[in-house]
């Protein structure tokens, strides 16, 4: 069996007006309704949307969860065989607030899911989908990113680790050994959009930003290029000058106050999560406060990893079906599911 992961953006917009044929499949057409209202989701709100969005860390309370979820589950209908087993997780941040919320929401056990497929397909209807979640989860979400991290780069159980996740709501690390986690050392701080805050505040000194959005100016800070009022502004120097702050102020506090010379002893290896593992300033940064005697490496496909930890989770909650497991990752950037492929 293979794992495989899809993706896409955890935003969403009201959909208004005609959307038919505005889409290529459903992953890049997912256009889902909540109640009354229709809601363009993911890529689809990033191109025909005006002001996408979500709340970052949203409850399961709130419709941002449900919305997602939905767009998640409606992704893998095909992949699956019914009942589910499925797993989510939550940023040690938010956790023990949510994972009572999150079970709740779950125990309802049947959710169906109303979609739009003429958004991709000319002969499409309005059909609905109906989804059974016999067995589920909801754990630490940096625990289901070191259970990926070992499967996917195959680590020894013996191996000591440090792993640390930037994510854009909150970082997240821990230590992992062989006996499991040491949880003196998990921690859960400002992540990614700490920096786009910064990012907003100083560019608005200087340039009329046309309402663009914080998941607007997280796609240009990627990018490292923002196109507004027809100029394209260069912000390669600004990213740069903002992550290294970043990690001074933040990362770099965190790893002193939660782990001790005896735990930089025995690590092995410092492995770096999430989607922010991609940018060069951090890992650069992380490499040379730790040069000489920790290697730090960037973990492989480190956006997916959580999700594909909780893909293994589910997997040992449904006594090893692998067509009836699923890992959902809905994080703030990117909601990522992922399922076993023969």
């Amino acid at each position: 069996m293979k794992t495989t992961t899809l993706s896409f953006p955890s935003i969403f917009e009201t959909a208004f007006g005609n959307t038919e044929s505005s889409a290529k499949d459903l992953l890049n057409g997912l256009k889902i309704k909540k109640d009354n209202t229709w809601y363009l989701v993911g890529n689809a709100a990033k191109r025909g949307g005006i002001n996408p969005g979500r709340i970052t860390n949203a409850s399961p309370l709130e419709e941002d969860f449900e919305i997602l979820l939905k767009a998640a589950l409606i992704n893998a209908e095909d992949k699956l065989t019914p009942p589910i087993s499925a797993t989510i997780g939550f940023p040690f941040s938010t956790y023990n607030v949510y994972k009572g919320a999150a079970e709740q929401y779950f125990r309802k056990r049947h959710f169906m899911v109303e979609y739009d497929s003429q958004t991709f397909n000319l002969k499409g209807s309005i059909r609905k989908a109906m989804f059974d979640i016999d067995h589920y989860e909801v754990i630490p979400e940096i625990v289901g990113s070191i259970i990926g991290l070992k499967k996917v780069a195959n680590l020894p159980p013996s191996k000591n680790f440090i792993a640390i996740s930037f994510g854009y709501g909150t970082i997240e690390g821990a230590m992992a050994t062989e006996d499991g986690l040491v949880h003196r050392t998990s921690f859960s701080s400002h992540g990614i959009k700490y920096v786009i805050a910064n990012l907003i505040r100083e560019l608005n000194q200087k340039y009329y930003l046309e309402m663009k959005n914080e998941y607007q100016l997280d796609e240009a800070f990627m990018k490292s290029s923002l196109f507004t009022h027809r100029k394209r502004i260069d912000l390669r120097e600004i990213r740069k000058e903002l992550l290294v702050q970043y990690y001074k102020e933040v990362v770099s506090p965190l790893l002193r106050n939660y782990f001790t010379d005896q735990d930089f002893e025995n690590c092995e290896t410092i492995y770096l999560l999430g989607g922010g593992a991609y940018y060069p300033e951090l890992t650069e940064a992380l490499m040379a406060e730790f040069k000489g005697f920790i290697p730090v490496e960037v973990a492989p496909e480190p956006e997916k990893l959580a999700s594909i930890g909780y893909l293994y989770n589910s997997l040992r909650i449904s006594d090893n079906y692998h067509k009836r497991s699923l890992g959902i990752d809905l994080g703030n950037a990117s909601s990522i599911v992922s399922y076993f492929e023969d």
